[in-house]
């Protein structure tokens, strides 16, 4: 058993157990009865997952996509089943009697082929969530090297419009490139040093 995907799996159960699938609201007044009043805010506005307590949170989701690719596997129906089993477990069935559901033997033998079935579960959920994560990495990499790229043919193109501009302005007039704020000094003005006596 992998004690990192346990304590993930653990936490998609628990998530399951409480939201239920992605996309199902919680109930108004149910909410309001656990909280004793209005949920706390959880997440970011503006983003993917829902807040407030409605859906399962970032964690549960990624596990919960890499059981799906783990179901699609060979036999992967049957871990899927044990992890449903073990980790949500709505019943509240003991160890024998998950091993008499998944029909795996009687005794001793039967939890042998659970928990081997089980490291099997884990072996493979790991597997599927580095293989996610490797795309995900992947794609923001991907994505950075191209808002570099886009910044970088941006800022030259500004800066060739800032330039063409600038010549386009010198070359206009050759006569007085003031601003027009400047005012001749005054035969009657004192010199500065006069001023600083």
């Amino acid at each position: 058993m992998i004690e990192g995907i346990e304590v993930l799996m653990r936490h998609w159960g628990e998530q399951q157990r409480k939201c239920g699938q992605a996309g199902a609201l919680s109930s108004t007044m149910g909410t309001i009865m656990e909280y004793g009043g209005c949920a706390p805010r959880g997440g970011v506005y503006g983003a993917r997952l829902l807040i407030a307590g409605a859906g399962p949170d970032y964690v549960a989701s990624e596990v919960e996509a890499a059981l799906g690719v783990v179901e699609r596997a060979a036999d992967g129906g049957a871990l899927v089943l044990l992890a449903v089993l073990r980790y949500v477990n709505h019943n509240e069935l003991t160890l024998d009697e998950q091993v008499q559901v998944l029909d795996l033997g009687r005794g001793a033998a039967g939890r042998r082929s659970y928990y081997r079935r089980l490291e099997r579960l884990h072996h493979q959920v790991a597997a599927a969530l580095t293989a996610r994560h490797a795309r995900s990495s992947g794609q923001r990499k991907e994505s950075r090297r191209d808002g570099d790229r886009m910044r970088k043919a941006s800022h030259l193109q500004a800066k060739k419009a800032h330039k063409a501009r600038g010549v386009e302005l010198f070359k206009a007039s050759g006569a007085d490139r003031s601003s027009g704020d400047v005012a001749p000094i005054s035969s009657r003005q004192a010199p500065m040093s006069a001023v600083q006596e």
